[in-house]
This record gives structure tokens, sequence and C-alpha cells, in this order.
């Protein structure tokens, strides 16, 4: 094995070929120009992963159905209704910087030479077509769909006003709606757990202030806001969040979903003296790969890591002189707007009556007649809702600017100080946690475009659009939470609030229970090394991070139950005790304790909740509402409801230990190896499943002492061929391969 990486290495280094592939078929390009590095590198990623790239295109341009039938049409009618023309796209590639058109075009160039060389993937002749020549409006539509999968936050307003409308509309809370909500959508969970502590923010005194949110705050807003019914509401929501074209990206492997987790150590944390870096991008996992890998150097470039099929850039990785990680920064970077319809085909906004701008688009479906397919925009955005009470649409902070994120990203492969790579992150609209690391220095900015909003709103609800009411800018980058070699040492994020003082605003995401905890856990030690990254990512893809915060409630009430009634009850809640007394947090494959821990976490919910609240009109609405700090708070009766009422912790618990052992023996019978619980896995085509998916969908550690790096991306280069799935004995084994440059 050495003899053959140092084979490898050697070639690398020698060969005169621009493309030079590793023995896992990884393209490490060597050019003389950077206009050449480009084109090779558009070239290397079609030869690998073409089709993929096609069905990509289709998915963020709204012409699946046009190939491949009515069937994905839906999706289609999603992006024509809320995405960008033709037009609008090439004005995005029109406002980039000449170096990133100059990337892209040569990119465009090394992709439509591979095509014109005729060995295509076989599915364009079953399919009964050829491939069009590659544009960088394809590759701004692809980046912009990365962009905005990954890298924005919020719109949860229709959602938030269909809640309360269900709230109303139960005889049990309809006096009580708003303390029920405030339980369910808080503000701000002093109590979770940040990437900067309050020790190490640079900002913790002076930082930007968020307006005030009161009661009374919260009734004026909802009173100023038109009566919509829950039929009026679902639809907005799916198109809102663009429901349609996510199922389908998901089916062809094209960006999809957000996540992510990383850490950065610091030289005093190190034991190499030197910084380290763990990225995990959580993109999930198909075959292909959402993800592809690619090394290049040419003058003044010098960068290797992941990178998406079909936009030239690498999103995460390494240069000769840092390495850097993202995550998703889950930041309320969208909000609904609420316009007053004219009775016409207008609104007013104030005192003027503005026109509704109508796009017509061609929906072309195979075997079908053309269909013109409107999109609505009102002065804030696309229309999701429009009846003759309101026009609803989506308002975005990085609108018609996605592919500045680009421009953050080359910006940071020429970077060589803290400073600049600082410089570089600011340019990104969209919401990333960007973690750094120079060989002596670590750092960390919550980038992205934040609306300042107007005073005297609630965020959870939509916003009246009226000119006293619209957004008054946005934070200053100077404002954004960020720190520079934090005295900890240690920074890590997987996808949790930035800093104490950043609310949730409209999406209830953070909380006193939040995963990273499980990662915080894994990195304690005074000194660490990369063998514990390494550690970490294997140990939170099987750790369950609630179980720290309600082991405390379940072991006393396990322990006394066992005392009374061990030997006169060994029937399935006993079984069901007996489960916890050993359960150590691991939800391991054959363990049946974390069978019998996700049910009691279940019981627990609807135990607590569900003869209140009801189950929000579906139970999987319920069990989303319902989260674990929801549930730890009505336990400590830290909410306006009291959920508990006469019971007390303990009494709820034991009854919620017995309602799963029950609904187990139900499920599976007597037979405790029919409890054993199963890890989600991961399935790569007809290859065996790989067990523990909770995961990056590619993983990367790099050593800034030596700027060595390992990492592993699942299921292969390629889409076809040896290439294809020959990094899935690695993901199951848990190991890694060394992350080759040139």
């Amino acid at each position: 094995l050495n003899m053959l990486a140092l084979a490898v290495c050697l070639a690398l280094l020698q060969s005169d070929d621009p493309i030079v592939r590793d023995e896992y078929g990884v393209p490490h390009i060597k050019a003389a120009t950077l206009e050449q590095a480009w084109y090779w590198a558009g070239f290397a990623c079609a030869e690998d992963r073409l089709w993929q790239m096609e069905q990509s295109r289709r998915v963020a341009r709204g012409k699946m159905a046009e190939v491949f039938g009515k069937q994905f049409a839906a999706s289609d009618i999603d992006v024509l209704k809320t995405g960008y023309t033709d037009g609008e796209l090439r004005q995005e590639y029109s406002e980039l910087s000449p170096a990133v058109k100059a990337a892209m075009d040569n990119y465009s160039r090394g992709v439509n030479d591979y095509i014109s060389r005729g060995k295509l993937p076989d599915t364009y002749a079953r399919y009964g077509f050829k491939p069009a020549t590659w544009t960088v409006e394809d590759s701004v539509a692809i980046g912009v769909l990365l962009f905005q999968q990954f890298g924005r936050g919020g719109a949860g307003e229709i959602r938030n006003l269909a809640l309360l409308g269900y709230l109303q509309g139960r005889q049990e809370t309809k006096n009580r709606v708003w303390d029920v909500f405030d339980d369910f959508a808080w503000q701000n969970d002093t109590a979770a757990t940040p990437t900067i502590t309050v020790a190490d923010d640079p900002m913790a005194k002076s930082h930007y202030n968020f307006p005030a949110l009161t009661r009374p705050i919260s009734v004026s807003h909802f009173a100023m806001l038109p009566k919509l019914s829950l039929f009026d509401l679902l639809p907005g929501i799916r198109l809102a969040s663009n429901e349609e074209q996510k199922l389908v990206a998901e089916l062809v492997s094209a960006p999809y979903k957000w996540g992510s987790y990383a850490v950065v150590v610091s030289p005093q944390r190190s034991i190499t003296r030197a910084s380290l870096l763990l990225s995990g991008p959580q993109m999930g996992f198909r075959a292909p790969s959402i993800i592809h890998e690619i090394s290049l150097d040419a003058p003044g470039l010098s960068v290797g890591g992941a990178d998406v099929p079909g936009m030239p850039g690498i999103a995460v990785g390494k240069t000769r002189n840092f390495a850097w990680a993202l995550t998703s920064g889950v930041a309320d970077t969208d909000d609904i707007f609420i316009s007053r319809p004219d009775g016409s085909d207008g609104y007013f906004y104030g005192n003027q009556r503005l026109k509704l701008q109508k796009i017509d688009q061609v929906l072309h479906v195979k075997g079908e007649p053309d269909q013109t397919v409107t999109q609505l925009r009102t002065r804030f955005g696309p229309v999701v809702i429009n009846n003759k009470n309101a026009i609803l649409s989506r308002r975005a902070s990085y609108w018609m600017h996605e592919m500045q994120g680009s421009e953050a990203f080359f910006s940071m492969y020429t970077a060589t100080t803290p400073e600049q790579l600082d410089a570089a992150i600011q340019k990104s609209p969209m919401s990333f946690n960007c973690f750094w690391a120079t060989r002596g220095e670590i750092g960390y900015r919550y980038a992205g475009a934040v609306p300042v909003r107007a005073e005297g709103l609630d965020p959870r609800l939509p916003t009246p659009g009226e000119p006293q009411y619209d957004w008054k800018g946005m934070i200053p980058h100077s404002q954004m939470p960020h720190v520079f070699n934090p005295k900890s040492g240690v920074l890590a994020n997987w996808n949790n609030k930035p800093v104490t003082w950043w609310p949730n605003l409209d999406t209830p995401v953070w909380g006193r229970i939040f995963r990273n905890s499980a990662l915080l856990e894994q990195l304690g030690k005074p000194k660490l090394r990369e063998q514990d990254l390494e550690l970490a990512a294997w140990n939170i893809a099987r750790d369950d991070f609630t179980w720290p915060y309600f082991k405390p409630y379940v072991e006393p009430v396990v322990a006394d139950f066992l005392q009374r009634r061990f030997i006169r009850d060994p029937g399935p809640v006993t079984e069901a005790m007996q489960a916890l007394r050993t359960f150590d947090g691991r939800m391991m494959n054959g363990s049946y304790g974390a069978t019998v821990y996700n049910a009691f976490i279940q019981a627990l919910r609807e135990e607590l909740f569900l003869p209140t609240t009801g189950n929000f009109v579906s139970m999987d609405n319920f069990n989303q509402a319902a989260q674990p700090t929801a549930i730890w708070n009505a336990l400590n009766r830290k909410t306006n409801i009291d959920y508990l009422g006469k019971r007390t912790p303990a009494q709820v618990v034991e009854r919620a230990i017995t309602v799963a052992g029950e609904r187990l023996e139900k499920q599976y019978g007597r037979d405790l190896n029919a409890w054993r619980y199963t890890a989600p896995a991961i399935r790569f085509g007809d290859e065996p499943p790989v067990p523990y998916s909770n995961r990056g969908t590619m993983i990367q550690i790099i050593d800034l002492a030596t700027m060595s790096g390992r990492n592993v991306f699942p299921p292969g280069i390629a889409e076809s061929g040896p290439h294809a799935f020959d990094q899935v004995p690695l993901a199951r084994a848990w190991t890694f391969k060394p992350m080759r440059t040139r």
C-alpha cells in the first residue's frame, strides 16, 4: 500500500498531462494558465458526471419534463413560478468579476469539448435526446440551486400563520393561542450552546440588537393580517419552500438539502502544534454523489477539495496557505410579505397602486402540448399565494446575487492572511458558518445578508407589505458574529446558533437541546490530534444527542420501577425498563435499548402535548413542532402552559416508558431480538448498505502542520465504471484515503 501511494505521488508530480487521476480516479489538474485550469476542470467533471450535470441543469432551469415526461412537470412548474428567467441568469453572470466569468467561460468550453468527442453516457440514447451546448446560464442555474438549498433560511411565516389558525380552532387552545405558540416557536433560548462562547465573543457587550418582541407586538401584528384559511395557506407552504423541486433534485443527485458539521482546532489545543480542521458537509447520499472531488494547480491557483458538478469552483477544501469548511447558517434571510390586492391585477404599497409583474414561460412536456406557466411578482419577489384577500410573496435578501457566493470562494483561493480570508467570506450574501485555519491561526465568521427588520413586528409572522414595515437594509458585516483565535482553542458547529444573542426569528431551530452538544462532547481533551477528529465524526454518527438531557429523568424512574415490579411483572414494560437501564445513548446496530429509547421519546412527546395541542393536523407536523427542547421545557415547567398538570415528571416519564413497551410488544411481539435497533443506512446502487448515515456526504480532515489531508467521497468519483463505487468500502469501514494534489 505504501509503495502504491508513493507511485501515485510520483505520477502526480512527474506527468505532463493536464489531468492525472489517482488510484480512486480523482482528477488532478496542472495547467500553464488559469484559463486552461478551468477548461480542464469542466472537461474532467463532464468526463466523470455528464449525465448528473445534464439532469442538474434541467432541475435548476425547469426543463425536466421536456425529456423525461409529465411526472416531472410539477417540479418544473415550481421553478418557473418562483425562479429566474434565462435573462436573469445571464444578468447574474454579467455582474461577476472578470476572473469568475473567465472561469465559467472556460469551464463551459471544457464541458462542450468533452461532449463534442461523442463519448456520451448510454442514458442519452435510452431517453432519446442529445446534450445541448453547455452554457454559463446552466452553471449559474446550478449555482443558484446550490446556494439557495444550502445557504438560505426563513420564509416559515406561512407555516406559523397556519399554526395560529389551527390553535384558534381548537377548544383546548383557543383561549391560550399565544401561550402555546410561544412554547413551540420561542425566540431566543439562552441555554442553547453557540459556536462562539460568551467568553470568546468579541461583540458580547456591543453586538447588534434585534428589534424587541413582546406579546402586545405579536397580538397587534397578527390583527393587521388578513384572515386566511388552512386551505388557502397549504399550497403556499409547499411553493415557498420549493418542495416539488427538492424531491426531483434528490432523485437526480442535484443539490436538495442543507446540513453539515465542522470543527477547527487551534495550535494551542493541537498535539502537532498546528491547526486541525474537520469538514463534513451533509448534503445527502446519492449515486453519484451530490459533490465531486478535484484539485487544480496553475499560476496563482493551487486548490483542492469538493466541487459541485456543473459549477466551477471548490466549495470546501484547502489551498497552499489554509483550509476551510462551511456549514449551513440557517439565518432568517427570507420573509413572506402580505400585500393588499386592488381588486384587479395589482396591489397596494402604501398609497401607491402597483401592477403585478407577469412573466410567461413555456413548459415543454414530452409527448404533450406545451403549456404556459405564469410567474407573478410583487416588488418583494415571486408570489406564492394569490387570492382576493391577500397576495403573499417571498422576499430574499440575496435575490439576484446568489453567485456572489462564488466571488467569495474565488477570493479565498488567493488569500494569504487571515484578514484577506475574512474579507473574502464577507462577500457571500448566503448564510454560511465559515471556519478557516492557517498553520498558526483559526477563525470563524457567520456570513450572509440578514435583513434589518422594522420595529413593532413579530418576525414569526408575514410582514405587512407597506412602506413603514419594509426592510431597513442589512446587518453590517462588521456586526455579524465572528472570532479570530478564540481562547477556548476549539470552534465547532453542527448548524447551531452562532452566538448567544442571535434569535431564532421565524424558525424555532435552536434551543437548549441541539445536536452540536454531541459534537462538542467529543472535543474535551486538553490536546487534540487528527485521530480525535476522526473519532468525533464516527461517534456523532451513533450518538443520540438528547440522551444526556433526559437521562436524569429516566434513570431514577427505571431504578424505582425495577425495584418494585421486576419479579412480579416480567412483561413488555419491564423489558423496556431493563433496556433503558443499560442504555448509554449510543444508537448502535443491534441495541434494543436504542429502539426502546426512540419509542419512549415519541410516547413522552405525546403524553405531554397531544391532550392540549392535538397533532397540528398530522403527526409529522406534531413531531416536527414538539422538538426535544420543548419536551424538556415542559418536563421542567418552563413553559407558558403547564403540560404536566397535576402529574410529576416521574409519573409522566414512567407512563411514557410503559406506553413504549406496550407499543413495541404490539409491533414486534415478545421476542426481544425483534426489538433490536437497525441504524439508518446509506444505499448506493446494488452495494451492501453502509450503516450509520448521520455523517458527512464527504468527510475531510486536514492537518495544517503539513497541509496534508485525508477524506472520503462515497460512492466514488465517477457515475459509471471502476471508480463509481470504489469508495463505498472506505465509508463502510470508516476509513479515509489521502487527499492528493499536484
